[in-house]
């Protein structure tokens, strides 16, 4: 089958490689029809000696086989996965890492497919590809900042489609003082603005009232942390989208107001997925501004070249097997 490989820094290439098979009896095969472009795979993208990986954190397709103690999917249904796979032996692994291959490729094999696979609708298979990971973590990590402090001032550093679907899920909730985004990219910027009372560079003269809750994105640099923590205070609360984003915190050197509590947003599990495909279904979560383009499989180095980059315009990025 064909599948998707990083030769070197920042390429690309269409590769054959056997089909998987099933191992476990709770294992699924997918036929791949449609897959997401995530941070994760974006950073395997700029790494050195991740040839061997098969990228796809996010996808969604066909049941083609399944396992005889897989129960809750059958063949042929149409179903998206989460990012996260928590293995036999209680460890994470994300789809599209050394241990676990991914969903770029013509199929994929998906371990304990119960937990893991959350049946769809065709009418929002390009939307609902993104419950298990993009729009999973944007949900869960305005859904933390509403806990701690549920009619407070939020701002989002960072509205990349994780801090997009934290910034839509956070005005859908309606009950904020104040709700203002951060972002320098000047189409994610205006496309923002949208869901929020203020959406300023970083910069750009920012307010004076610092806020109750500052949650930051993906794949963040020093820059973005400095932001936030300029942003938040004191006794207020930082959350990351991903749920490493704290421990690439440590080595910042920048020191956080008193009483600030770091935390991070869980990975979205099957049921997370779940309640999230139902708002999507009754127009609940409206996920349409976050997908962007879709872009064959054979199309696949300026299709990542345009999620990394990010063009004008883009947001999140589909691939077609």
């Amino acid at each position: 089958m064909q599948a998707l490989s990083f030769p070197g820094y920042g390429r690309v290439e269409i590769i054959e490689i056997p089909r998987p098979a099933l191992r476990e009896p709770t294992d699924a095969i997918v036929l791949v029809t449609t897959a997401a472009i995530g941070p994760w795979d974006i950073e395997r993208f700029f790494s050195v000696g991740e040839e061997s990986v098969v990228p796809g954190g996010e996808f969604a397709g066909l049941v083609v086989e399944t396992g005889s103690e897989v129960t809750t999917v059958e063949l042929d249904d149409l179903v998206s996965n989460t990012v996260r796979h928590l293995s036999s032996n209680r460890t994470n692994q994300l789809f599209g890492s050394s241990s676990l291959p991914g969903g770029h490729a013509e199929y994929v094999r998906v371990p304990n497919a119960d937990a893991t696979l959350t049946k769809i609708a065709a009418s929002g298979e390009e939307r609902a590809v993104l419950a298990g990971g993009t729009a999973g973590l944007g949900v869960n990590v305005a859904a933390a900042a509403i806990s701690e402090s549920p009619e407070g001032s939020y701002a989002v550093v960072g509205c990349d489609p994780i801090g997009m679907t934290a910034l839509i899920t956070l005005k859908n909730a309606g009950n904020s003082k104040q709700i203002i985004a951060i972002e320098d990219h000047t189409a994610r910027r205006t496309l923002a603005s949208g869901f929020a009372s203020q959406a300023l560079n970083s910069n750009d003269t920012l307010p004076l009232e610092q806020m109750d809750i500052v949650i930051i994105g993906s794949i963040q640099e020093a820059p973005k942390f400095e932001t936030a923590v300029s942003l938040v205070r004191p006794g207020g609360y930082i959350i990351f989208s991903e749920p490493y984003g704290p421990i690439r915190t440590t080595e910042s050197g920048v020191a956080l107001p008193g009483g600030v509590t770091l935390s991070a947003a869980a990975w979205p599990t099957n049921e997370d997925a779940k309640k999230i495909i139902t708002a999507m279904q009754i127009k609940r979560l409206d996920l349409t501004p976050i997908v962007s383009h879709v872009i064959p499989l054979d199309q696949a180095q300026e299709a990542y070249e345009a999620a990394a980059g990010p063009g004008q315009g883009v947001q999140k990025v589909l691939l077609k097997p």
